[in-house]
């Protein structure tokens, strides 16, 4: 059964249409991702679904009883209260369901005379409370702020920054537990390891959810279905974000636009998702295939590819940037103890860790705004820094993205003389933008507009300091490409793991207590690095366990390693197994697809998603299990 309806919405401001016959459906325990270029209208579309804006045409209808949750990217919140106060406004429907639950029962306790109406209303409302979690409400309290960072219950919500608001009102909103959570940019401000337990939470949400993210992992994982706004419509794509990418390349083969920046962007992607997913490297042979087909029947056809590009006209020299033994602590909170660090030439190092712990106060260190309490940082002679600020500081409101970019009408380019709109266009800003202020811009159009200053610095070290927060996913690819293109160095903050992973050659990883620990290679290799140092650090507390007090040191007792005899015959099982469930995706995405199914289909639409929900699930829990049985082989080769 379908949780929400929509039907021919439109919308406009001004003379700019927005919303065109915008008509979808969601099944009650859908996850589905919502993905456009920045003001496209995805955010206008979640309001109108949230019932926080009125549609010019067409409806909105949502399952009788139905809960909407929605999630703005500024919410408005009381700032008066505590946090546990505002968290803990989540909770009053299921507190009220919960008083009435007890009533009833000491009704029926009674032996009153509406017996069978009364057992009849207790079983609805045992429903309610179980799918609404109602039976743990302590537990879920302390679990979700715990999983946020939200330490201090008794702080202000007038006192928080921006990240931390928007922290309280996700928690609250979970522990609302709505059939339906409309989500706008869940993950902003979420460090890697906080995005990773929400993915997993919604993964188990039993209501449905909409999202909009530019978090490409989350949106992989998560949805079974995408929308993508474009010219105000809507178009369907089966799968999450990888699939995504291989149906948008065909449908625009099949248009002949060949000649398409966003074509050559989508096969740079989907080439580079399908050689570096080591885990599936076996499992996707005839979507590789496809691919493959798709680059021969375009060979020898002239493309012109339009990418942005950071340039830099002077090299870097023997020393670009070293820390050396830098401390930094803010009274008794350490935040830095002996970091030692040196860039090297080609180096794009993320910087990971959770909020707070001294990421950009390493940063505005190297930037000289502050100074360690001990070590050095030395900056090389030759290196030009370019600093991305997170909190866009540079941007002066009352000014004009024309303005912005410097006097005249022309800019230099890595030595080439551009006039300013061109060079707009490549940032994605059309002409009719250059009068625009700054003050009207969106979060997304403001870091773009900041990149495009950026790149005409002609800086050879890029410090960045969250610089996805707020941008759609076709300038994050935008993004990804420059920065993996320039010939300089990049220091960036950031909780993007599709990003770091696409990005990055190394991670400078904060892990409690002042550690910065360096890392080679990217964030998935990061991850697979402390993974296995995780698993030998267990396995060597096992064999400490079971060392007997006093032990024949002369004849040590020799560790089970590897796999056992079940788990080799389990491995070899499981590959032929995910194949053939893969075969029934694709079959199930083609039926997606194609509208005429539907009709065929008992439950149409809802019927075929529900059934490739269940299917995905199963082949990520057959995928986790691959996972983990070639990681423990391979600890022993």
């Amino acid at each position: 059964m379908n949780v929400i309806d929509v039907t021919g919405v439109a919308k406009s401001f001004g003379a700019r249409q927005v919303l065109a016959d915008v008509t979808f459906a969601i099944d009650e325990t859908e996850k589905v991702g919502l993905i456009g270029a920045n003001g496209c209208g995805k955010s206008t579309l979640l309001q109108v679904l949230a019932g926080r804006d009125g549609a010019e045409q067409g409806t909105v209808v949502t399952r009788r009883g139905a809960c909407i949750g929605y999630l703005p990217q500024e919410p408005e919140l009381d700032e008066n209260l505590t946090v546990v106060e505002t968290i803990e406004a989540g909770l009053v429907d299921v507190r009220r369901v919960m008083a009435e639950y007890e009533q009833v029962t000491a009704r029926l306790a009674g032996q009153h005379e509406d017996l069978k109406r009364l057992m009849a209303r207790q079983g609805e409302l045992i429903s309610w409370i179980e799918h609404h979690g109602g039976w743990n409400t302590e537990h879920r309290v302390a679990e979700i702020m715990g999983h946020l960072g939200l330490v201090d219950g008794d702080a202000r919500v007038g006192t928080l920054s921006g990240g931390m608001k928007r922290r309280v009102a996700l928690a609250r909103l979970l522990l609302e537990a709505p059939d339906l959570l409309l989500l706008d940019e869940p993950t902003n401000h979420l460090d890697a390891d906080t995005t990773q337990w929400l993915q997993d939470y919604l993964l188990s949400y039993p209501g449905a959810v909409l999202l909009i993210t530019h978090d490409r992992y989350f949106l992989d994982r998560l949805a079974s279905r995408m929308l993508e706004l474009e010219d105000g419509r809507i178009t369907i794509y089966p799968g999450g974000y990888s699939a995504y990418l291989v149906k948008k390349e065909e449908l625009l083969q099949q248009a002949g636009q060949r000649q398409s920046r966003l074509l050559n962007l989508l096969r740079v992607e989907t080439a580079w998702i399908q050689r570096g997913a080591k885990a599936r490297s076996t499992k996707q042979k005839a979507r590789i295939d496809r691919f493959n087909d798709l680059q021969a029947r375009t060979a020898g056809t002239s493309q012109r590819e339009t990418r942005l590009a950071f340039t830099t006209d002077e090299g870097l020299g023997g020393t670009i940037l070293e820390l050396l033994d830098i401390g930094k602590s803010y009274g008794e909170r350490l935040l830095v103890k002996d970091l030692t660090f040196r860039l090297k030439r080609g180096d794009r190092v993320g910087i990971i860790g959770p909020n707070g712990c001294g990421k950009t106060t390493l940063l505005r260190m190297i930037m000289g705004e502050e100074s360690p309490d001990q070590g050095e940082v030395v900056v090389g002679r030759k290196t030009r820094i370019s600093y991305f600020d997170q909190q866009r500081e540079i941007l002066e409101p009352e000014q004009t993205i024309y303005d912005f970019l410097g006097e005249g009408d022309y800019v230099q380019v890595a030595g080439e003389k551009r006039h300013k709109i061109g060079y707009l266009e490549d940032f994605l800003f059309v002409p009719s933008d250059r009068r625009r202020q700054i003050k009207t811009l969106s979060g997304g159009e403001k870091s773009r507009l900041i990149m495009a200053r950026l790149m005409l610095a002609d800086a050879n070290l890029l410090i960045l300091d969250e610089p996805t927060n707020d941008l759609d996913i076709p300038t994050m690819q935008l993004l990804d490409d420059a920065l993996s293109n320039f010939p300089g160095c990049v220091l960036m903050v950031t909780h993007d793991r599709f990003f770091l992973d696409k990005v990055a050659t190394g991670i400078l990883a904060f892990e409690g207590d002042g550690s910065a620990v360096f890392y080679e290679g990217n964030y998935s290799h990061y991850r697979e690095l402390k993974a296995q140092l995780s698993l030998e650090e267990k396995n060597a507390t096992r064999r400490d366990e079971r060392k007997p007090v006093k032990a024949d040191l002369s004849v040590p007792s020799k560790a089970k390693k590897g796999l056992t005899y079940a788990e080799r015959l389990e491995l070899e099982k499981l590959e032929p197994l995910i194949e053939s469930l893969e075969q029934q995706k694709n079959a199930l995405e083609t039926k997606l697809a194609d509208p005429l199914e539907y009709a065929e289909k008992p439950g149409g639409i809802a019927g075929l998603s529900a059934e490739y929900t269940k299917l995905e699930q199963e082949l990520a829990g057959k995928y986790a299990r691959w996972e983990e049985l070639e990681m423990k082989k391979a600890l022993i080769s």
